[in-house]
C-alpha cells in the first residue's frame, strides 16, 4: 500500500512537471490561442499544486515585465482623452496573478517593477454562491510596483496592502474600495486620482508624492506619512488624517471641511487659501505653517502648537484656540469673531488689524 502511494505521488509530480514545462513553452509562442492556453494552464497549476504557486508567480511576473517594459526613451506622454490599455495577454496574466489562491505565495511576490500598465482594469470578481466576496478579492498585497506606470488604471476591490510602489504613477486612476494600508507610495504620482468607497491609506508612505487635485473625500489616512507631499486643491472633505505626518506638505487651496487632523504633524506645511471649516486640529503641530487667508471657521485648535505660524488674513470665526500655543504667530488682519483663546499662549503674537483684537492679546500687551 505504501509503495502504491509513493508511486502515485511520483507520477503526479511528473505530470505537474510536464504540465509546467508545456505551459512555459506555450507562453513563448506567437499564436494568441496557444499563448492564452499557457497562461490558464499555469493558473490551473496554482490551484492544483500550492507548493508550485511561488514558481508560477515568478514566471508570470517576469512575463508582465518583459512584455511591458519601459521604452528606451521613457514612457510616452499621454494626450488628453487618450485611453490606453495593456495587450490582452498581459491583462490576462495580471488577472490570473490578482486572483491567485491566498496564503500560498511563500517568499514570492507579484513583481511589476517598471511595467507599463496604463489603463489596466482589475476588479473584484463576482463571488460564487455561498462564498464571501473577500474570498475572491483580487490580491496584490506585498506586490512590487516600483516605478510602474498605472496611469488611468481602474482598480476595484483590489488588496494592495503593504505593496511596495515607490515612484509608481497612478495619475488619473480610479481606485474603488482598494486597500492600500501600509503601502509604500513614496515619490509616487497620484495627481487627480479618485479614491472611492472604503479605500484605506492608513500608515501608507506617501512622502514627496503628488496628490494634486486628488479626490480623497472621506479617505482614511490615519498615521500616513505625507511629508513633503503635494496636495494642492485636493479634496479631503471628512478625511481622517489623525496622527498623519504632513510636515512641509503643500495643501494650498485644499478642501478640508470636517477633516480629522487630531495630533497631525503640519510643521511648516503650506495651507494658504485652504478651506478647513469645522476641521478638528486639536493637539496638532503647526509650527511655522503658512495658514494665511485660510478659512478656519469653527475649527478646533485646542492645545495645538502654532508657534511662528502665519495666520495673516485667516478666518478663525468661532474657532476653539483654548490652550493653543500662538507664540510669535502672525494673526494680522485675521478674523477672530467668537474665537475662544482661553488659556492660549500669545507671547510675541501679532494681532495688527485683527478683528476683533482678543482681550487676552490686550492683556499680554
Amino acid at each position: 500500500m505504501g509503495q502504491t502511494r509513493e508511486e502515485l505521488r511520483i507520477a503526479e509530480e511528473g505530470q505537474l512537471t510536464d504540465r509546467f514545462s508545456a505551459a512555459i513553452t506555450h507562453l513563448g509562442t506567437a499564436s494568441p490561442d496557444v499563448k492564452f492556453g499557457g497562461i490558464y494552464a499555469l493558473e490551473r497549476i496554482m490551484q492544483d499544486s500550492p507548493r508550485d504557486q511561488a514558481r508560477v508567480i515568478s514566471v508570470l511576473s517576469a512575463y508582465v515585465r518583459t512584455h511591458t517594459g519601459v521604452p528606451a526613451g521613457g514612457f510616452a506622454t499621454m494626450e488628453a482623452g487618450e485611453s490606453p490599455s495593456p495587450a490582452a495577454d498581459v491583462k490576462a496574466v495580471a488577472e490570473v496573478l490578482a486572483a491567485r489562491p491566498r496564503g500560498e505565495d511563500g517568499t514570492a511576490k507579484v513583481d511589476w517593477t517598471g511595467a507599463d500598465l496604463r489603463g489596466i482594469e482589475l476588479g473584484r470578481e463576482v463571488a460564487p454562491s455561498g462564498r464571501s466576496p473577500d474570498a475572491v478579492r483580487p490580491s496584490l498585497d506585498f506586490a512590487r510596483l516600483i516605478r510602474a506606470d498605472l496611469r488611468k488604471a481602474t482598480l476595484t476591490g483590489v488588496d494592495l496592502n503593504q505593496a511596495s510602489g515607490r515612484g509608481v504613477n497612478l495619475a488619473d486612476s480610479r481606485l474603488v474600495d482598494v486597500d492600500l494600508d501600509g503601502a509604500d507610495l513614496r515619490e509616487g504620482n497620484l495627481a487627480r486620482v479618485r479614491l472611492e468607497g472604503t479605500t484605506s491609506l492608513e500608515r501608507a508612505q506617501l512622502d514627496d508624492a503628488a496628490l494634486d487635485e486628488a479626490d480623497l473625500t472621506g479617505i482614511a489616512l490615519r498615521d500616513a506619512d505625507l511629508r513633503d507631499a503635494s496636495l494642492t486643491a485636493a479634496d479631503l472633505t471628512d478625511a481622517d488624517l489623525s496622527g498623519a505626518i504632513l510636515a512641509r506638505a503643500d495643501l494650498r487651496g485644499a478642501q478640508l471641511y470636517g477633516a480629522d487632523l487630531v495630533k497631525a504633524n503640519l510643521t511648516r506645511a503650506r495651507l494658504s487659501g485652504a478651506e478647513m471649516w469645522q476641521a478638528d486640529l486639536s493637539g496638532a503641530t503647526l509650527g511655522g505653517a503658512d495658514l494665511s487667508d485660510t478659512v478656519m471657521w469653527d475649527v478646533d485648535l485646542t492645545g495645538a502648537n502654532l508657534t511662528g505660524a502665519n495666520l495673516a488674513g485667516a478666518n478663525l470665526g468661532d474657532a476653539k484656540l483654548t490652550r493653543a500655543n500662538l507664540t510669535d504667530a502672525n494673526l494680522s488682519k485675521a478674523t477672530l469673531l467668537g474665537a475662544d483663546l482661553t488659556g492660549a499662549i500669545l507671547t510675541g503674537a501679532n494681532f495688527d488689524g485683527a478683528l476683533p483684537v482678543p482681550d487676552e492679546a490686550r492683556s499680554a500687551d
